[in-house]
């Protein structure tokens, strides 16, 4: 049973929000657009592990995907499993080129065409979340569950090289096409249940109330202000800015096509670049709306969530929501690069 979807991470949400909004000359651009090949580049490598997860029965295993937690310091599990025998930590990687891991090294080495460059250890990084996440149940009052971790390498044509004496690698770091088999093997090790399924049904809610997502200030990140990026409501149609709130409905000048929803996206990456709350004044200000009660129309009909009174009242996004997420069904391959 999947108890949490996988969607995309909302660092990709972020650059997606960027570059819709950033002139084609910005000249930190093209940072932008490498982050995001890199972000979704690990999507559609877990969504590969997906894949594979997707034949264990359904009512067996309970399945998180990037469920984020907080023991002294945050951290990110990119899918976690769990039965009633077994908790399994997956990190995927989708990483191209030749994978060589030296004994006892925190750094991996990936070699792609002829060039060398150093990379975290994706074995120790999993390891710290199995740490973390051991001191999170303890915290929690949940006991006597078996924790396991691995590295999942989403492509065959990846190549993964260590020496002989570090051969015991292979117990913690195989192939996509592999983790069926490692389940059943964890299955095998842990034969008997070691939590009620009541236990299980109440571990799985305090994990989704825990979870936290977390927008960070993408802004900082790359160094820019709100002086570089457009403001307005998009043209779905013509990608021009700004379309303007006319008689119920938006339209765009440059090719006349109008829309009830336009506004949507331009709220949605509001709240992924600039703030978690916004005011009635900063929703028509980013909106380019020249009536205020045009603004509170369209504002309260969001339902969002609110609190203060009259000028005052701040809305603000329910916890882990993307106001407007994307899917993969949405985005045109190469539109997002252009």
């Amino acid at each position: 049973m999947i108890r949490l979807e996988l969607t995309l991470p909302v660092q990709a949400e972020q650059c997606i929000a960027l570059l819709r909004r950033m002139p084609k000359g910005h000249p930190v651009r093209s940072i932008v657009e490498k982050d995001l090949r890199s972000w979704l580049k690990g999507y559609y490598g877990e969504q590969n592990v997906a894949y594979h997860l997707s034949f264990l029965p359904e009512n067996d295993y309970y399945i998180f995907h990037g469920l984020r937690l907080k023991d002294k310091y945050e951290f990110q599990m990119d899918v976690l499993l769990i039965s009633s025998k077994f908790a399994l930590i997956i990190e995927v990687k989708n990483i191209s080129g030749k994978l060589i891991f030296k004994k006892g090294s925190d750094v991996m080495t990936r070699v792609l065409n002829n060039l060398e460059e150093g990379m975290d250890n994706p074995i120790q990084q999993v390891k710290r979340q199995h740490l973390q996440f051991k001191n999170w149940l303890k915290f929690h009052q949940f006991k006597g569950i078996p924790l396991e971790h691995l590295v999942v390498i989403s492509k065959t044509s990846t190549i993964i090289e260590t020496t002989p004496d570090n051969q015991q690698i292979f117990q913690k770091l195989i192939y996509a096409q592999s983790l069926l088999d490692k389940i059943t093997e964890l299955e095998e090790k842990y034969s008997k249940p070691r939590i009620t399924k009541n236990t299980l049904s109440h571990l799985s809610d305090t994990l989704l109330n825990a979870h936290d997502i977390s927008i960070s200030d993408i802004l900082q990140k790359y160094q820019l202000s709100q002086t570089d990026l457009i403001p307005g409501v998009l043209c779905n149609s013509c990608n021009c800015y700004p379309m303007e709130f006319i008689s119920g409905s938006w339209r765009c000048k440059t090719c006349k096509e109008t829309s009830k929803t336009a506004h949507i996206t331009a709220v949605s990456d509001y709240f992924l670049l600039y703030s978690s709350t916004m005011t009635r004044k900063q929703f028509a200000e980013f909106l380019k709306i020249d009536s205020s009660i045009k603004a509170r129309y369209l504002l309260l009909a969001l339902n969002l969530p609110s609190a203060g009174t009259k000028r005052a009242t701040k809305y603000f996004l329910p916890k882990n929501c993307i106001f407007s997420p994307h899917d993969e069904n949405s985005m045109k391959k190469g539109e997002l690069f252009k």
